[in-house]
C-alpha cells in the first residue's frame, strides 16, 4: 500500500496555505443555504432594506471588511439565534475572514468542511467497518491499537472508536496531506478480520 504524502503542499500552522478547514461541525445544508444567499445580487441581500438575519449575514460576508467581520461576531453572540441561524452566522464569519485574508495576503484561500468539522489541516471523518465474523473484545483492542498507529503515521488522529454488534465505528481526524482511502486500506489490511466494505 502506498501511503505517499500528497505533493505540492506548503503547510502552515493552520493547514495548507490554499485551504482552511472549518473547525465547527456545520451541517452541509447550511453551507448550501449560505451559498444560495451569496448568489443573490447585492440589492437582494442589502441588510438595510430587508430585515432577514440570513440576508444580513450574507451581505456582511460578501462585504468582506473588518467592520463586517466584527458585526458578524456580535451577531453570533446573540442568544436568540436558532441553531441553524447560529451555524449560518459561523459560515458567514468564516467566509468573511477568508475574503479578508485573500485580500490582505494576495493568496487565494478556500474553505473546506466535511460537516463534522476539523482542525488545522485535518478533516473529521465518520467511518464504520464490518467484521468478517462477529467482532470480539480482543478484536476491538487490536483495531484500536492498529488504527491509532496507522493514523499517527499519516499525521492523523483516532478520536473515537466504538464497538457495535456487527460493526465498529471510528471518528477520525484525517490529514488533508494523505488520502483517507489509503490510510483505511492499510489499517484494514493489518486487521485481517475486518471487511473492506465501508458502511
Amino acid at each position: 500500500m502506498n501511503m505517499q504524502k500528497r505533493s505540492g503542499n506548503n503547510q502552515s500552522a493552520s493547514g495548507d496555505e490554499n485551504m482552511r478547514v472549518v473547525e465547527e461541525r456545520i451541517h452541509p445544508e447550511v453551507f448550501l443555504d449560505f451559498h444560495r444567499y451569496l448568489e443573490m445580487s447585492v440589492k437582494e441581500i442589502n441588510p438595510g432594506i430587508i430585515k432577514d438575519i440570513k440576508r444580513e449575514l450574507a451581505g456582511l460576508a460578501k462585504a468582506g471588511t473588518i467592520e463586517a467581520y466584527r458585526t458578524i461576531e456580535n451577531i453570533i453572540e446573540n442568544p436568540t439565534l436558532s441553531d441553524v441561524e447560529h451555524d449560518f452566522a459561523v459560515v458567514a464569519l468564516n467566509f468573511c475572514r477568508f475574503s479578508i485574508e485573500n485580500d490582505l495576503l494576495d493568496i487565494p484561500t478556500d474553505m473546506i468542511s466535511g460537516g463534522l468539522g476539523g482542525m488545522n489541516n485535518k478533516i473529521r471523518y465518520y467511518v464504520a467497518l464490518t467484521g468478517k465474523e462477529s467482532l470480539t473484545e480482543n478484536n476491538y483492542k487490536d483495531i484500536e491499537s492498529v488504527f491509532k498507529e496507522v493514523l499517527s503515521e499519516s499525521d492523523s488522529v483516532l478520536e473515537q472508536v466504538s464497538l457495535h454488534d456487527f460493526y465498529v465505528s471510528f471518528l477520525i481526524l484525517g490529514s488533508l496531506d494523505y488520502a483517507i482511502g489509503n490510510i483505511l486500506d492499510k489499517a484494514i489490511h493489518r486487521c485481517g478480520f475486518l471487511e473492506k466494505i465501508i458502511i
